[in-house]
Parts: structure tokens; sequence; C-alpha cells
């Protein structure tokens, strides 16, 4: 690998699994552990200091609950601009629930992430129960909804908008006669929302 590509994307990959630790909470002892790797290893890889081998990579991303896709995208050079053409974006549909990427940041020091939110009648989505890190921003299109957040809800209806502190458990459940809509912003992106 040519050196100076090295040194610039050695330590990306560092502070990324790093940042993906801290964000789960987890320790380097325990991380190094799963991966299998000794916490000096572990170390010198958030550090920079070593470039591992796609193995090791693979284990320690595996660890901290990244895929190791996320984390090659995040390091790949980057374009000032990312265009996602309709028929060619991400999406899934389970269970009454459709997410549509619409967006994802192209810039990897800013992760980003709009999409389209559908959610049929009578059908409840789990955002996350437990919460997780960042932040979240709707803008309902058609329909309405109860939003609960931290045990509190909120009716949000056609031309509301709404933010949240996506730490606290929250969850959206359409109690109405019509397909909920809305365009919807993850900061990060949250990985749970195009896993069926």
């Amino acid at each position: 690998m040519n050196e100076v590509l090295l040194k610039s994307v050695v330590p990306s990959i560092g502070n990324i699994l790093k940042m993906f630790r801290e964000k789960t909470r987890k320790n380097q002892g325990q991380v190094a552990s799963k991966a299998g790797i000794s916490i000096s290893m572990l170390s010198q890889i958030e550090r920079g200091v070593v470039s591992p081998s796609i193995d090791t990579l693979f284990c320690v991303c595996k660890a901290v609950g990244m895929d190791i896709a996320e984390l090659f995208r995040r390091i790949s050079p980057e374009t000032p601009v990312r265009l996602m053409r309709t028929g060619q974006r991400l999406s899934t549909q389970h269970n009454g629930v459709l997410f549509e990427q619409l967006a994802a940041s192209a810039h990897a020091s800013y992760p980003a992430e709009m999409f389209m939110l559908e959610v049929k009648p009578g059908k409840r989505i789990g955002l996350s129960g437990s919460g997780h890190e960042g932040i979240e921003m709707g803008y309902a299109l058609e329909g309405k909804a109860v939003l609960t957040v931290d045990g509190v809800e909120f009716e949000i209806c056609r031309g509301d908008s709404v933010s949240f502190n996506s730490n606290l458990p929250h969850s959206l459940v359409n109690g109405g006669r019509k397909t909920f809509r809305a365009v919807w912003t993850a900061l990060p992106p949250h990985k749970d929302y195009l896993e069926s």
C-alpha cells in the first residue's frame, strides 16, 4: 500500500473503531477478548499505530457491532456529491413498515441518513426500544401516528415536524386508517433501519 495512503487511512480506521467501541459502551478488554486479540493490539489499532489485517479488522468490527462494509465506506475517498436515483436506493419492507434510504452523507466525518418511512395502519415500529446514539428528525407527509419517546406520547400529523434525542427509548405506532408517511433523518445512521 502507498505509504502516504497508509498514513492517512490507518488513523481513520482506528478513530472509527474507537468511536464504535465507545458507542457500545465496551472497554478495550471486552472488545479485544471478543475479537481474539490482545488489549495492546486493539490499543495500537485505535491509535493508528499498526495496520491490521483484514481478518483482524473483521473480528474487531464484529466485536463492536459494526459491519466491515460500513468501515470501508467511511474511509473511502469521498465525493462532494452523492446522487441516489429512483430505483437504485436501499429499501426494506417488513410487517407493514417500509424504509427507503433517500440519501446518505457523502462525508464520512459527518454521518447522516435520510429515508422515507411508511407505516401501514395498525402497525408499530420500535425505532429503538432502548435508544441509540444521536438524534432523529422527521417531517410527516401523510397520515398520523403516535411517537413515544421515553414514555411520553406525541401525536404527529401531516405537516408536523419533530426532533428528539435518540438516546431515549422510542417507538412509532400508526393507529389511524391511512398509511403514515414521513421523511426521517438519523444522525448518525442507525443500522437497524435497513435491516429486516
